[in-house]
């Protein structure tokens, strides 16, 4: 009997971090993944890999060519993970890819990670896709997209996350990350201050580096902006609906990897793109009155990101944060920097093994000076935080991917609005 693809999942190891890449070399080396000549773009870095990948994955599609993108985690539905030009992975493809992959593999054992990253290559390789963009689910020196030999790589930005795993520096951080360029190729870092250990493996691997504000760049305008990359330059392109202006960043970081094989795309496209592209979760405005946002943010540098924009977004009533967080995302370290932004916390302890329990998480917003209500869970939480505010306040909904998941549930609230 076929198992399905709830089954097969409950099958793998959902929540074992299992870094290396003897395993899945071994399986690339067999058919049909060694017939694989497809363009692959891998991005990789602390905040902002989604939206960029997304970006890339719009540019190519509204291009008229087709893409396979590979992402993690899902909000909702694993199928989110595998999609071709913007649309998911049925499950009758996924659970095909996992029937292959279990005869191809014979007796290596692979990880959640790794069954999902061969999937996804199974699918873009059965759909003659024209690229692949892959994005490196945790480092990048062992993450299992870094066994492929990719034609152009991305690192977003580096800050401190994952440290019992990455380090706890930025630059032991950055080397882990720059493993993922390939030497004679092109490597886009998408930030400002690029660390000595990006730059120094660029040079060591001859690969040529194109640095946010360097090589690249863009101009806000107040309804447009200008891109420009050596002697490219398109003026007055579409304001994206993406809230923020690291989106802005993400995008330009995404569209210079894309013409470095389309160097001839019309604005047109580059328009287009802008006004299709979408990722929910990202400082996403769910509704007004109150205003309810939506964000991924669950570490100091994406905390920042969404301080910034609650600096140049202020509103007249209360803020109050629906929120919890897991276990190693040194919280203590940016919650009192958000705290002067929240007039009240609605706290709840998340599922699973990696969620910080409610007495630690207590302690942790309690030392940072935060006034708080316990709720018994994330809807809960959220119902609470609406039922009490007035339509001039706002409410913010953040924490990690899993905060959106528990909170929301029905994955249509936050498709549907964007």
């Amino acid at each position: 009997m076929q198992k399905s693809l709830d089954q097969w999942l409950a099958s793998l190891n959902q929540h074992k971090i299992d870094l290396g890449l003897d395993r899945v070399k071994t399986v690339l080396s067999r058919s049909p993944f060694n017939e694989i000549t497809t363009p692959i773009i891998t991005v990789g870095g602390t905040n902002g890999k989604g939206s960029t990948v997304t970006a890339l994955g719009t540019l190519i599609e509204t291009n008229q060519q087709r893409v396979g993108v590979f992402t993690s985690p899902h909000l909702f539905n694993y199928n989110e993970r595998i999609q071709i030009n913007g649309r998911p992975a049925q499950d009758n493809e996924i659970v095909a890819a996992f029937e292959a992959i279990e005869v191809i593999r014979a007796d290596t054992p692979l990880s959640y990670f790794e069954f999902s990253l061969l999937a996804a290559l199974w699918i873009f390789h059965h759909h003659s896709v024209d690229y692949m963009v892959l994005e490196v689910g945790l480092g990048g020196r062992l993450d299992a997209v870094n066994a492929l030999q990719s034609d152009l790589s991305i690192i977003t930005t580096v800050d401190i996350d994952h440290s019992h795993w990455l380090g706890d520096d930025i630059e032991t951080i950055a080397a882990e990350k720059a493993a993922i360029m390939r030497s004679g190729c092109v490597m886009i870092y998408g930030d400002a201050n690029c660390p000595v250990a990006i730059k120094k493996r660029a040079l060591d691997e001859d690969v040529r580096l194109l640095q946010w504000q360097i090589d690249f760049n863009a101009t806000v305008h107040p309804t447009s902006f200008d891109y420009q990359c050596d002697k490219k330059r398109f003026n007055d392109l579409t304001m994206p609906l993406m809230l923020g202006d690291f989106q802005i960043r993400n995008f330009s970081t995404a569209l210079t990897a894309f013409l470095q094989f389309e160097p001839e795309v019309k604005q047109a496209v580059i328009d287009q793109a802008l006004k299709q592209w979408r990722i929910p979760g990202r400082i996403q405005c769910l509704q007004t009155a109150p205003q309810v946002i939506a964000d991924v943010a669950h570490n100091r540098q994406s905390v920042q990101a969404l301080i910034d924009w609650l600096d140049h977004n202020p509103i007249q009533g209360h803020t109050r944060a629906v929120f919890s967080v897991l276990k190693d995302k040194q919280a203590e370290t940016w919650l009192s920097a958000i705290n002067k932004h929240i007039d009240h916390w609605f706290i709840f302890a998340m599922e699973g093994e990696r969620a910080t329990d409610i007495q630690s998480l207590k302690k942790q917003m309690a030392d940072a000076g935060c006034m708080l209500s316990v709720c018994e869970n994330g809807q809960t939480a959220y119902q609470q935080a609406v039922g009490t505010s007035r339509k001039k306040d706002r409410v913010i909904v953040f924490g990690s991917f899993h905060v959106l998941d528990e909170v929301f549930q029905d994955s249509q609230i936050l498709f549907n609005s964007q």
